[in-house]
C-alpha cells in the first residue's frame, strides 16, 4: 500500500500545461504581473494561463499590465470573469458578440481547444474566443 501512495505522489505536483507544453499556474489570477509564463502570440498583449481544479484560466493584459479580460474554461464551456477596469467586449462560443466585417483579426492566443482573437482596434475591439472549427 505504501509503494501504491508513494508512486502517485509525482501526479499531484503536476500541472496543467497548454498544447505547448507549457505549464498553467496555480495562483496569481487577477495580477499585474503574475509568476506565469507568456503565453500571447502577439508581443502587444500578455497572455497568462492558470489551472485548478479542473478549470483553466486565460488572463490577457496589456503592457502596462492592467488586466483586459479573463476568460474561464472547462470543457467545452466558456466564460468572462469581471475583472480588471476594461469594458471589454467578449464573444464566446455559446454568446457572440458582433465586431465589424473590416476589423483587423489578430490571434493573441492559440491553444489545442481554442484561440483567444482580438478584432479591431481600441474601445471598439471585440475580443472572441474561437473553437477549433471556427478559426479562420
Amino acid at each position: 500500500m505504501g509503494i501504491v501512495i508513494l508512486a502517485s505522489v509525482p501526479m499531484v505536483g503536476m500541472a496543467q500545461s497548454d498544447s505547448h507544453g507549457t505549464p498553467l499556474a496555480r495562483s496569481g489570477l487577477g495580477q499585474a504581473q503574475p509568476m506565469a509564463a507568456n503565453l500571447s502570440q502577439d508581443p502587444n498583449w500578455l497572455v497568462y494561463g492558470f489551472q485548478r481544479d479542473g478549470i483553466s484560466y486565460f488572463q490577457v493584459n496589456d503592457l502596462a499590465g492592467r488586466v483586459q479580460v479573463i476568460i474561464g474554461n472547462t470543457d467545452d464551456v466558456f466564460w468572462t470573469l469581471p475583472a480588471g477596469d476594461s469594458l471589454a467586449r467578449v464573444s464566446l462560443p455559446t454568446q457572440q458578440v458582433r465586431h465589424s466585417p473590416n476589423a483587423a483579426r489578430v490571434e493573441v492566443y492559440r491553444g489545442a481547444k481554442f484561440s483567444l482573437v482580438r478584432y479591431g482596434r481600441g474601445g471598439d475591439a471585440v475580443w472572441a474566443v474561437e473553437v477549433a472549427d471556427e478559426r479562420h
